[in-house]
């Protein structure tokens, strides 16, 4: 039974790390679309933003 248990979370273990990196990518897009913190560089109509 231990050896079952092992497996699967060898099997787990690629997609949970895709899990977090996919959800730091979607941090820094959202960081990087606000303008409050990217100041003018995010301001709608700027190259950033039609992108």
């Amino acid at each position: 039974m231990m050896q079952k248990v092992q497996r699967f979370g060898g099997a787990m273990i690629a997609p949970v790390l895709l899990f977090a990196f996919n959800s730091i990518v979607l941090a820094f897009a959202i960081v990087f679309q606000d303008p409050e913190i990217m100041g003018g560089l995010a301001a709608e109509g700027t190259f950033w933003t039609d992108l």
